[in-house]
């Protein structure tokens, strides 16, 4: 007779942190000397009992594979989520189907038996499986990282936390919510992981809602890591002390938490320790897997019926195309979508509309130049420091100006902080019309050390023949696009040309950038890594990058076709696509975004974008390639 095998079945779409639960939970089984075995999509035959994950499973895999009603009697749901949330919901309904049901949260136990689900708590805890450091003290190179799904909430306290962090060696992976189904740059699974988990001093740990819930799993995996973990205030924590085995704090606080604990090495590296020996000696998974075994094995004795008669249900939310009851709609219906064509088709003519009179405007300026200028003197060098002539930068900080006289000041002097020492700044004023240009130059004769050049352009020309000027005019081999309205910490420049000079073969470096609006950090900005088929669906990169100048010369600069107006950058990078050139993200936050919804590019840019979109899909091929892969 077989040896009796408890099944872990898992979901191949599903999420890969989910599989590599289960998969840690095997292990643990494993080790009492029972046979398992870790599956993906389809039951296998032969099961003595199964564990599956269930908000996972039945949404992420065809229901031709569900489980049959005599193995979803032997089946345990391992619960994960917790109550008041849609997962929790989806888990439920699924738990009282099946044969036995375990979760890893006391309250969502409690909801679930409320609810007449016998379910039980599974106690997570230290699992070999997870630790990669064993306690061996040595070099962690890294200083704070953030693993967690990308939302509103999380990307909102991370962006307040740039100011204090940018001394920092950081790391912040925000992956979208999902599909999370393999390793990317933003998603580490499995060894990726747990090494950088080892290689970092403080883990932050925001929760996904207000709701104040533990993550256990998250922060278990960094204790056995000997990372120490920095966290909004939780409930269920126990025993884990708050101020001994972790820092305990308010969202907005983090981050000074997390500053203050890194001064004090030796107070870091006794948290370290303490909570490292209480996970293994106190809460090992061990007894956890002991009771879901015998669980496992009562139901391979007798198993139990699935409580609800049929198929289980598909949970695969239901999309229905508006249907109109009542006929006397029909008409409301039909003339509404009418109203929302014929805006749009408005828009698209209005933005003509402006950027032909913005076309216009040019050329008549232009007209009116005195009769001895030609093209090659338009371009006027209005001031010099002194330091600009004898320097040799390799980074050339470029600066598009029009029209900032209160700003532009504050991105200069952001520039003159930089760590990094070999740069020169090259300013161009694309024929501002208030004293954008008396501000630079004011700046500049207080600060006459700084290697910088003023530039000015007669007639406006607009963005893409200004970034080509300034491209022109640039000597250092890197150059780095800084708009007169943004800001960079002072490590930006220095970092960027690191990763640079450690990836040979990327065009470009960018780093996740803090939105502000009047001063107050509200989200972050490209702060997803290089990903040809995201971006071939919309532009995620912000213009803020370091590139490499003759590479950029070389692949034509920027684009002054008025036609993507606004859309500089993203037919930047949508050229990178087309001749096989990649960017680079640092994923921390080295630069201030100055949100502006009102001014008049963002306004224009986003009348209409049929145009500009058609435009792109024409002229590069690759995006139609990419949006149509899977």
């Amino acid at each position: 007779m077989a040896e009796p095998t408890l099944c872990f079945v898992g979901a191949e779409r599903g999420n890969a942190f989910m599989n590599e639960l289960l998969a840690t939970v095997a292990h643990e089984i494993a080790g009492l000397g029972i046979r398992t075995e870790v599956a993906l999509d389809a039951f296998p035959e032969g099961g003595s009992a199964y564990v599956v994950i269930p908000h996972e499973y039945f949404v992420c895999v065809d229901e031709s594979l569900h489980p049959s009603k005599e193995q979803l009697g032997r089946t345990i749901a391992f619960c994960t989520e917790q109550p008041g949330t849609y997962w929790f919901e989806l888990a439920a309904s699924h738990a009282r189907r099946a044969g036995a049901a375990v979760d890893i949260y006391p309250r969502a136990v409690r909801e679930l038996r409320r609810r007449g689900v016998r379910a039980e708590h599974f106690r997570l805890g230290y699992s070999e499986f997870w630790d990669r450091w064993h306690g061996a003290e040595g070099h962690r190179p890294v200083d704070v990282i953030h693993l967690g799904a990308v939302n509103p909430r999380r990307l909102r306290a991370l962006a307040g936390y740039g100011a204090t962090l940018w001394p920092r060696e950081v790391r912040l992976l925000v992956p979208p919510e999902r599909p999370k189904t393999e390793e990317r740059a933003d998603f580490l699974i499995g060894e990726s992981k747990w090494e950088l988990l080892a290689s970092a001093k403080i883990l932050l740990n925001l929760h996904r809602q207000e709701s104040a819930y533990f993550e256990w799993v998250r922060v278990l995996e960094a204790v056995s890591n000997g990372c120490v973990v920095v966290s909004e205030h939780s409930a269920d924590s126990s025993p884990l002390v708050a101020n001994e085995h972790f820092v305990s704090g308010t969202l907005e606080n983090l981050a000074f938490l997390a500053d203050g604990l890194l001064r004090d090495e030796e107070r870091l590296a006794s948290m370290r320790a303490a909570a490292y020996e209480l996970v293994r000696a106190e809460l090992p998974m061990r007894p956890a897997a002991e009771r879901l075994s015998a669980m496992a094995e009562r139901l391979a004795r007798s198993p139990a019926r699935s409580r609800e008669r049929g198929r289980m249900p598909s949970s695969e939310p239901r999309r229905t195309w508006l249907r109109v009851q009542d006929p006397r709609m029909e008409d409301v219906v039909w003339r509404q979508a009418q109203l929302l064509e014929w805006t749009r088709r408005s828009d698209a003519v209005l933005k003509k509309l402006v950027l032909g009179q913005m076309a216009l405007s040019r050329t008549v300026a232009a007209q009116q130049l005195p009769a001895e200028r030609d093209a090659g003197t338009e371009l006027e060098v209005v001031a010099r420091t002194p330091a600009y002539e004898p320097a040799t930068p390799r980074v050339s900080v470029l600066v598009p100006l029009y029209n900032h006289a209160e700003e532009v000041s504050a991105a200069l002097a952001s520039v003159l902080g930089s760590e990094l020492q070999d740069l020169e700044i090259v300013v161009l004023d694309d024929a501002s019309t208030d004293a954008s240009r008396e501000s630079v130059i004011d700046f500049l004769l207080a600060h006459p050390f700084l290697p910088a050049v003023v530039l000015r352009h007669p007639v406006n020309r607009g963005l893409g023949r200004t970034r080509n000027d300034l491209v022109a005019t640039a000597r250092g081999e890197l150059v780095f696009m800084l708009d007169a309205d943004n800001e960079i910490y002072p490590t930006a420049l220095s970092r960027l040309a690191a990763a640079l000079d450690d990836d040979p073969g990327a065009f470009f470096a960018y780093s996740m950038l803090e939105e502000h609006e009047d001063g107050v950090p509200d989200t972050l900005r490209s702060c997803l890594p290089w990903d040809p088929e995201r971006l071939a669906e919309q532009n995620y990169i912000d213009a803020m990058s370091l590139l490499r100048r003759d590479e950029l010369a070389a692949i034509g600069g920027y684009t002054e076709d008025l036609r993507l107006h606004g859309w500089e950058d993203y037919d930047l990078w949508c050229r990178c696509l087309e001749r096989g050139l990649r960017g680079v993200l640092v994923p921390q936050i080295l630069a201030r975004y100055r949100r502006a919804g009102h001014s008049m590019l963002v306004s224009v840019t986003n009348l209409d974008v049929s145009e500009a979109e058609s435009l792109l899909r024409a002229r590069y091929p690759v995006l139609a390639s990419l949006r149509t892969s899977d």
